[in-house]
């Protein structure tokens, strides 16, 4: 018996070097035992363009992904500076330079859903809230953020690839719904489950 998901997130992925860089990461905050959360919940690299706890059907979000997607070529991403929230979840992530290709892309997302009304978009995904990240470590003791910062710095930034593909995940744990190739003008459906 399948449970409903909690939520659901469009993701965008980057080229394989620049995942690689960011499982480096990941494995060696987890090796300490500073955070292990993004390994265990069989999550992948990516920057998080939009995220909701709202019922949503999937099936109204994958036609419009796959437009999005057919009309964007991959695009440069940096990542240039480590960061945190400030909220509990103690979150480290490297935050990805704000190019224009990566603003008009979340740009026209949200724009997109919005105008399908395909489901409610919260404040910090709204154009001109959102805050672009790539989670290296989540749950972060009080206790070890420092150290976990320390770590972090040892990354030579910055660290440059492309976005290469987005993809609609359930959650927890993350699950791949579908996901789209940027600028596959042919078939562009990578996976579907």
């Amino acid at each position: 018996m399948s449970s409903s998901p909690e939520g659901y997130a469009i993701e965008l992925y980057m080229d394989p070097a620049l995942e690689n860089q960011v499982l480096k990461s990941w494995n060696v905050l987890a090796r300490r035992q500073i955070s292990t959360s993004l390994i265990t919940t069989a999550s992948r690299p990516h920057i998080t363009l939009f995220s909701t706890t709202s019922l949503l059907d999937p099936l109204k979000l994958e036609p419009l992904l796959k437009t999005l997607t057919t009309t964007t070529s991959p695009f440069p991403l940096s990542f240039s500076s480590i960061s945190s929230f400030s909220n509990d979840n103690n979150t480290l992530f490297l935050s990805p330079t704000p190019s224009l290709a990566l603003l008009n892309f979340h740009s026209n997302l949200i724009d997109s859903i919005l105008k399908e009304n395909v489901v409610d978009v919260g404040d910090e995904f709204c154009v001109g809230n959102w805050i672009p990240s790539c989670e290296v470590a989540k749950n972060v003791s009080k206790g070890r953020m420092t150290e976990a910062f320390s770590i972090l710095r040892e990354i030579k930034l910055p660290v440059n690839g492309y976005a290469v593909d987005v993809a609609l995940v359930s959650f927890n744990p993350v699950q791949e719904v579908f996901s789209f190739v940027l600028g596959n003008h042919g078939n562009n459906n990578v996976n579907e489950n």
